[in-house]
């Protein structure tokens, strides 16, 4: 379908999901890899490394904790106010949030007043990638033909393999240094040289229209109510698609959790547990990266498989592939380490491509940013959650299979999620832009989350 007049071309809608959403992640898994590396050391030095370790990364979870914040505030305004106009608010919010964490003081310089900040800051970053995604993912979404929404969807899912792939670069460089070089300006680096990225985020998200389902959305809205909204979307969802979120949380949760177990916890596990090097660690997340970016494509197959049949073969493959995972990654062999992430992250993936099309098509467009927000934010917080309470479960029971139960257990949550979802096929007839992305009419046959 040629794309109306005035419309962003394709390749500019695919640029301003794509590198937004890349620079968003790489401010955002520094962090991931800080934590898990040298916070321990830099903010919580007067403990055992085990708490060290366990509070550097519930700092690294608190920004979890905050998305579904941001997914309300931004949300919120994203559904009043237009979707182009919080892609750019989020990414400025990200970044200058990030180069504060590289200029912090140290616990030895400031004392407790160092981890604080740390936190709050974090809380910052959970709350703009909380509100970001659902813009980037909804600015390329509605934009599209009714036949390449999916594929559309997928464009703003790229960010993350590509936002690991920059961060774990970064701290490859930075780790060539000596121990003492790297936790006292080393691991600062990364992180101030999110400067030099936010330009050309802003520069890009700037040129973008906004959304047609949105203008449309709100035009209707004018006629209807002389522009007077009398709910909050984040309200109005509650009482009226509370299912749907359920659904989209469930979806998404899956693949959240086995994300940060094999790109967070693993790096802890098999550096002080297993006593391999950062330079065999670190790695593995690039081919985590590399993995989950070719699987990403599986949105090509949705227009012949449909989403949600792509999405259940993800999820039913991360619940089959939890216990071989984290048993070739406790032989501490490096080639069987690779191995066993770079299939979980295959996994990760397929389903990941495909998700952010499906959850947010549940929604109405004028509560759309806020539905989709919501589900992807509430799973990120399990997800980032999940690399602390493994450190804990790991020390319990001395065991890493514990872990890879946990890991499964979520799969199967993430296996009924997707098979409840509709059953979307991505047409090739278009539909007008209120109602292209409209969730089908009840019927217990399709829909079971209005059942």
């Amino acid at each position: 379908m040629p794309a109306p007049s005035g419309a962003p071309s394709s390749v500019r809608l695919a640029a301003a999901q794509i590198i937004g959403t890349t620079i968003e992640w790489y401010d955002f898994f520094i962090y991931g890899t800080a934590s898990a590396l040298v916070f321990n050391k830099v903010f919580f030095p007067d403990l055992s490394p085990l708490i060290g370790t366990l509070l550097a990364l519930a700092t690294f979870g608190a920004g979890f904790l905050a998305r579904p914040v941001g997914a309300i505030l931004f949300g919120h305004f994203g559904d009043r106010a237009g979707r182009k106009k919080m892609l750019v608010t989020t990414l400025l919010l990200m970044g200058l949030s990030t180069v504060a964490i590289g200029l912090l003081p140290s616990y030895a310089q400031i004392g407790a007043a160092a981890p604080l900040l740390l936190l709050a800051l974090r809380i910052v970053q959970g709350m703009a990638v909380g509100g970001e995604w659902g813009g980037a993912a909804l600015i390329g979404i509605e934009h599209a033909s009714p036949r390449r929404k999916t594929l559309f969807g997928s464009f703003a899912q790229l960010g993350s393999p590509l936002g690991l792939v920059l961060a774990t670069c970064a701290f490859l460089l930075v780790t060539l240094g000596s121990d003492a070089w790297l936790e006292t300006w080393g691991w600062r680096i990364p992180f101030v040289a999110s400067a030099l990225l936010i330009p050309v985020g802003l520069i890009i998200r700037k040129k973008i229209h906004e959304s047609p389902d949105f203008e449309a959305a709100r035009k209707q809205d004018k006629q209807d109510k002389g522009d007077k909204r009398t709910s909050l979307p984040v309200a109005e969802v509650f009482r009226t698609d509370w299912k749907r979120i359920l659904i989209g949380t469930g979806a998404f949760s899956g693949v959240f959790v086995t994300y940060y177990l094999l790109t967070t916890f693993t790096v802890v596990y098999a550096t002080e547990t297993l006593g391999m090097s950062t330079s065999i660690t670190l790695p593995a997340n690039l081919v985590a990266a590399l993995s989950e970016g070719a699987f990403v494509v599986g949105a090509l197959l949705a227009p012949r498989f449909s989403a949600r049949r792509v999405a259940t073969v993800s999820a039913v493959g991360l619940l089959l592939w939890a216990y071989p995972a984290f048993a070739l990654v406790s032989t501490e062999n490096p080639a069987l380490l690779y191995l066993g992430v770079g299939i979980s992250m295959a996994f990760v993936g397929a389903g990941y491509g495909v998700l952010a099309a499906d959850v947010a098509l549940l929604f109405r467009p004028e509560v759309r940013y806020t539905g989709a927000s919501l589900c992807y934010g509430l799973a990120g917080t399990v997800g980032g959650i999940t690399p602390s309470v493994s450190t804990y479960l790991f020390d319990v029971t001395d065991s890493v299979y514990s872990v890879a139960g946990l890991t499964a257990g979520i799969a199967a949550l993430m296996v009924a999620s997707c098979l409840a979802l509709p059953l979307r096929r991505d047409e090739d007839e278009p539909a007008p832009p209120a109602l292209a992305d409209a969730v089908p009419a009840p019927d217990p046959a399709r829909d079971p989350a209005r059942a």
